[in-house]
């Protein structure tokens, strides 16, 4: 255990949790929202099937949200533990970003998570519509604080350093620093994306196995569409977000792109064996001039290189790579998402072929896969820096042996395997089940509840 790098082993450690639990707020964020429109869609139509998909989608969000909060629990021991020095340089700015989390979101959240799990028929149909928007309403607004912060990480604005500490100087520019914006919208689209293709893929699943109920006829086609239009946005902001990125850390798009020398006419790489230690590409299949096309908008646009940042730019090939990844999935999501709106457009939900809704069982998770390889390139990409041009990862991290840390981490991977498996399960038993509670029935039963309040008729708000 000597032998092992007790830095990379944090940073490994850290990046293990932060990966499991960023899996479900990236559903709960924009399952808050389909939920609120699956209830609004009740309340307009009285329509069963609507509450149907109501019932279903708000116990899986229940799960994610309990799965979320216990994950970000464990993740946030990590700054005492693993990364004390984080704090003590940047807690005046960070511990206020996370406190605002918690009395803001978080408590909307909690308060009214009850009303929307427990208070279907027994509150008044408004009062239930409310608590499901005010639920959304604080997702948003805790990845609203949580970007805004990583953001500042990234691109540290309004700060003073006194004494070697770093204080607040001007709260506006560090909430809006000059990432915040395009991060935030990226983050948004890429949980609402992948929500669109879970709903997508577990409904199409259902209509395989036993053709689903209306319920899930109704699901299909709204993730169906939400999606189709949802991937041309993001691809819009994403390519936004990348120009930020070229303006305020060009080291870590010369780390995407596989670029070493600053040049115009550079090459889009689409494919490489990226070499550090001889700083080429080797085996490079590339479109002349499309990185400067995009990046600058003009062929002989020119792009920095990573030569000229010596050792203070990022890894290349987890960057590299990461970005493909999220790219070829976001493309396969717009065609999938196109073909799949145009042949329901023309034959309905009913003559989708099986291909096709297998493809979209197939995709189900894939949104949790470009989030992933996005939030690589985004954090590997700071790298040697945790506060950009403020405070380096070295510096942050602590006194704990490499033995404590290995152990750790070979708990943590086993028992997150554990329980995605767990999660991923659950889902589909859910989903297998189909209507979650007989008309007139409470979506979440509470034992020695009144038979006449459960049978309360709700009118739509």
């Amino acid at each position: 255990m000597d032998g092992l790098d007790p830095l990379m082993l944090a940073r490994i450690q850290f990046a293990a949790n932060i990966s499991f639990h960023i899996l479900f707020p990236t559903i709960t964020i924009a399952l808050g929202w389909a939920l609120l429109g699956f209830k609004i869609a009740y309340n307009r139509s009285g329509d069963e099937a609507w509450m149907d998909a109501y019932r279903l989608w708000v116990k899986i969000f229940a799960l994610s949200f309990a799965m979320g909060v216990v994950s970000g629990i464990t993740m946030s021991f990590q700054f005492g533990t693993n990364w004390p020095g984080y704090m003590e340089r940047v807690g005046n700015v960070a511990g206020p970003l996370l406190a605002y989390e918690v009395l803001t979101a978080f408590f909307l959240e909690a308060v009214f998570l009850g009303i929307m799990l427990f208070g279907f028929r027994r509150v008044p149909g408004w009062l239930h519509t409310l608590a499901t928007l005010l639920v959304a309403a604080g997702t948003t607004l805790s990845a609203f604080w949580i970007i805004a912060l990583n953001s500042w990480m990234q691109t540290p604005a309004g700060y003073e350093i006194r004494g070697d500490v770093v204080h607040a100087a001007d709260w506006w520019a560090i909430i809006f620093n000059p990432s915040m914006p395009y991060r935030l919208a990226h983050m948004l689209l890429a949980s609402a994306l992948t929500v669109s293709f879970l709903i997508a893929g577990m409904s199409a699943w259902r209509w395989l196995r036993d053709g689903g109920g209306e319920g899930v006829r109704r699901t299909l086609k709204a993730a169906i569409y939400a999606a189709a239009l949802l991937i041309p946005v993001q691809i819009f902001v994403g390519d936004q977000h990348g120009l930020n990125t070229l303006e305020h850390q060009p080291q870590k798009v010369a780390a995407m792109e596989a670029n070493w020398e600053t040049r115009p006419h550079v090459p889009l790489v689409l494919f490489a064996i990226p070499d550090s230690a001889a700083r080429t590409n080797h085996v490079e299949i590339a479109i002349p001039s499309g990185a400067s096309l995009i990046l600058k908008h003009r062929a002989d646009g020119v792009v920095p290189g990573l030569n000229d940042y010596r050792d203070n730019h990022p890894p290349v090939g987890p960057l590299f790579w990461g970005f493909r990844i999220m790219v070829g999935l976001g493309v396969l999501m717009l065609a999938l998402s196109w073909l799949s709106a145009w042949t329901i457009r023309r034959r309905g939900v009913e003559g989708l072929p099986r291909w096709l809704a297998r493809t979209l069982v197939a995709m189900t998770f894939s949104g949790w896969l470009a989030t992933l390889a996005g939030w690589y390139v985004t954090e590997i990409g700071r790298q040697p820096w945790l506060v950009s041009g403020v405070l380096r990862t070295a510096d942050a991290v602590g006194p704990v042996g490499p033995g404590m840390v290995a152990g750790s981490l070979a708990l943590y991977l086993t028992v997150y395997a554990v329980l995605l498996t767990a999660y991923i399960a659950v889902l589909y038993r859910l989903a297998r089940l189909g209507k979650a509670a007989p008309q007139g029935k409470p979506m979440f039963p509470i034992p020695g509840a009144a038979d006449a309040t459960a049978a309360a008729q709700e009118k739509p708000a």
